[in-house]
């Protein structure tokens, strides 16, 4: 199986696709926000149309099957555990049909989760819960996120302070065993039995930068529309769908919080910090294998290149398990 992971606006759907193409394989996105309806623009999901077939109800971007995309209603919560159950369940399907599958994404926990597993962790407190979202309401996101850093650096880098959900679920695994969740990880997971090749697209620091600038200023107003769509249909603020990056900031907008002129400079700076984030997660994986990506972006090229690799790879023998 094939792990294509690098960081937002490096292109990995498009080398995805053209990957699933000369292999025959299907796309698993591991991106926590494309899993969501109504959030299309901001989060870039591929365009694809969902059809019926001999297999079922299948979303298909440029022909190829791509699962764990577009399914979920924007209130429903999702962790790294289940995406890496859904996977894997995916994974064993495409087995019997003796299809291989690409598994592309950004999201580095949800990898993590597939491919090393994740330690067992305690039930939900509902109290301490509580208690955390009301500090979050009368403190700001930000407050917390600085608590979780106070107990668990690892994790506070790894998660965006906009992300509630998973930073009051790091504050509540500490709060009932005294111990960090980045540490249990580590520690207690099982990895998968499936084999995976890992690689990452790279690019040059400028060149990267200059297209999270060019990416957030073409996507701005779509992440304002998609916000103020999913409020006219009822859906709340505080949605698990509104953790994706700019919808927070785009509430804000439509609430007469923040000026509409500063948005888009807000959107860029929070998908920078982000991008940061996931490179320092990437760097860690010491299997992950990069391909430097150079202007003219040609995902065809690109994927030609992983699969030579591929080919070298099986000729030595060469696996990876992770």
């Amino acid at each position: 199986m094939v792990v294509l992971a690098g960081p937002t606006g490096s292109g990995k759907t498009d080398v995805a696709v053209a990957l699933a193409r000369r292999l025959g394989a299907e796309v698993i996105s591991a991106d926590s926000r494309q899993i969501y309806r109504g959030l299309s623009i901001g989060t870039a999901k591929p365009p694809g149309d969902w059809t019926e077939g001999p297999e079922g109800r299948r979303y298909r971007v440029d022909g190829i099957t791509h699962h764990l995309v577009d399914f979920l209603s924007p209130t429903e919560p999702y962790t790294a555990g289940r995406f890496a159950r859904d996977a894997e369940a995916v994974l064993t399907d495409l087995a019997a049909r003796g299809r291989p599958a690409v598994v592309a994404g950004g999201t580095g926990l949800y990898l993590r989760a597939l491919t090393r597993g994740l330690a067992p962790l305690p039930e939900r407190d509902p109290e301490f819960r509580r208690e955390m979202e009301g500090l979050a309401d009368e403190k700001g996101r930000g407050h917390l996120h600085e608590r979780l850093a106070r107990v668990d650096a690892e994790a506070a880098h790894a998660i965006p302070p906009n992300n509630l959900q998973r930073v009051i679920r790091a504050l509540e695994v500490h709060h009932l065993t005294g111990k960090p969740i980045s540490e249990r990880h580590r520690s207690s997971a099982r990895p998968s039995a499936w084999g995976f090749r890992w690689f990452g697209l790279r690019w040059t620091p400028e060149v990267l930068e200059d297209r999270l600038r060019d990416r957030c200023r073409v996507l701005a107003g779509g992440v304002l529309e998609e916000s103020r769509a999913l409020r006219e249909q009822g859906v709340s603020s505080d949605a698990p769908a509104f953790q994706a990056l700019g919808y927070r900031e785009a509430l804000e907008v439509l609430a007469g919080r923040r000026p509409r002129a500063v948005f888009e400079d807000d959107f860029f700076r929070a998908t920078r910090a982000y991008v940061k984030r996931q490179g320092t997660w990437f760097r860690a994986e010491k299997n992950l294998r990069w391909v430097d990506i150079h202007s003219p972006f040609d995902p065809r090229r690109t994927a030609s290149e992983i699969l030579r690799t591929l080919e070298k790879q099986r000729l030595h023998g060469s696996s990876q398990n992770r």
